[in-house]
């Protein structure tokens, strides 16, 4: 019988070598491909709790979106604050379009909501308590940790402080206010009140007093900024009772509002108790507008918020309605008493109306607004007569007593808002998937 010889042995050891190399590829490749399967399938899981519990808070909106409200209607409010970011914006540069993750994520959703399958939860001291009524806030900040460089990828919080009007016992210290270590055991709805005997305090709010823009979340009394070792309470902020954000430079160099809670403010050690999404690349917040019209572009056919398309709306097309970013036709405010919406505009894709005299809110806003205002006996508009919109005289002459001409205040958007659409975008580093989801709530009821 005839033996292998040393030359055929390692020809057949450098062959099993190679098979066996190959095998070990083979099995590389499956385990990547396994993994990244998982790990697209648990972030399009984490997509979906996140627009599930985003969506059960807006079947569950209190309010008619239909401003103004009157507090007594004890109904809450909804508010929409959009940032200065667009996807379309964020998808050109001078070259045309980019490759660029990065897109809206400045826009803020403020709300209170009724749960329907069971009551809210939360902390008070001690104890849990339970409310079928909370003021949710659904905005995005930077996350912690960034683990891609040269992508800044942010985090989804979702606030939650419930509405109980009455507890039973006083919310706060006599004459103080909670420290922050007694903030993190209060998951409440508060305001900043006087009461006979007792002082200035912190007093749970009802729906009715959240129809105030002055006792929403982050607006009077409720705020902290952290500077080194040392927090401070803010002051209660004046009309027209803006929500905080910060100044950021772009990418130009140019400081621009940005529609997102200060890193200081609301902070406490349950901070990440309120993330609901972490690398989030786009939270993008439109507006149903029924006027918006297509415009052609060559074959193709553009929608207000596509890069490319002309603002204001050249004309071409019929209004078919699409959802837009509010106001980002540009322009100022105008005045509550001249034309509304200005001429080449429809009413959302302008920067809406001056809520006071030559006041108006830093950003746009879409809000329910409280009728309040045009009888609190304050001279919001600073022209030296208060309310005079509700004085059951004719002020400017125009033959009809406290129409709106005259009332003192005005929504930043004194129309109804039909529907709304949010478009969330993950990115998975891992595997470098990217997963967008978008849903559809309309308010008609």
């Amino acid at each position: 019988m005839r033996a292998f010889t040393l030359t055929e042995l390692l020809v057949a050891s450098a062959l099993a070598l190679v098979v066996m190399g190959a095998v070990a590829s083979l099995f590389v490749i499956l385990g990547r491909s396994i993994r990244n399967s998982q790990a697209t399938v648990e972030l399009g899981a984490r997509v979906r709790a996140a627009i599930w519990l985003l969506r059960q808070d807006l079947v569950g909106v209190t309010c008619r979106v239909e401003p103004p409200l009157a507090p007594d209607e004890n109904a809450g409010y909804f508010e929409l604050i959009e940032g200065p970011l667009r996807d379309a914006s964020l998808a050109l540069d001078a070259q045309g379009p980019t490759a660029n993750l990065s897109a809206d994520t400045d826009d803020i959703l403020l709300f209170t909501t009724q749960s329907l399958a069971g009551p809210f939860m939360g902390r008070y001291g001690g104890a849990t308590i339970e409310s079928p009524f909370a003021e949710v806030a659904w905005f995005c900040r930077p996350c912690a940790k960034q683990p891609v460089e040269g992508l800044t990828l942010y985090d989804l919080h979702r606030r939650q402080l419930l509405v109980i009007a009455y507890l039973g016992q006083t919310s706060g210290t006599t004459n103080s206010l909670p420290t922050t270590a007694d903030r993190a055991t209060y998951d409440l709805s508060l305001r900043r009140a006087t009461l006979d005997g007792l002082g200035t305090m912190l007093v749970p709010n009802s729906l009715g007093d959240l129809t105030k823009r002055e006792h929403r979340f982050l607006r009077d009394g409720y705020s902290f900024v952290t500077t080194g070792t040392q927090t401070l309470s803010v002051a209660p902020q004046a009309f027209p009772f803006a929500f905080p954000v910060v100044s950021t430079p772009l990418s130009t160099g140019t400081a621009v509002m940005l529609a997102r809670p200060e890193a200081g403010l609301d902070a406490t050690a349950r901070s990440w108790e309120d993330i609901v999404l972490t690398n989030v690349v786009a939270f993008d917040v439109r507006v149903f507008d029924p006027q918006a019209r297509p415009q052609q572009a060559g074959e193709a056919w553009l929608l207000p918020g596509d890069p490319g398309y002309a603002t204001p709306p050249a004309g071409s097309g019929t209004a078919t309605g699409a959802y837009v970013d509010l106001g980002f036709a540009g322009g100022s405010p105008v005045l509550a008493s001249g034309t509304f919406p200005p001429t080449g505009t429809t009413a959302l894709q302008s920067a809406g109306v001056r809520v006071a005299g030559t006041t108006s809110l830093p950003l746009p806003t879409y809000d329910t607004w409280s009728r309040h205002y045009e009888f609190n006996t304050v001279d919001e508009d600073g022209d030296g007569v208060a309310d005079e919109g509700t004085k059951g005289v004719d002020v400017n002459a125009d033959g009809y007593p406290d129409d709106l001409a005259q009332a003192e205040t005005s929504p930043p958007y004194p129309v109804p808002l039909r529907g709304l659409e949010v478009r969330i975008r993950c990115y998975e580093p891992a595997s470098k998937q990217v997963r967008q989801t978008t849903i559809r709530h309309s308010f008609q009821r």
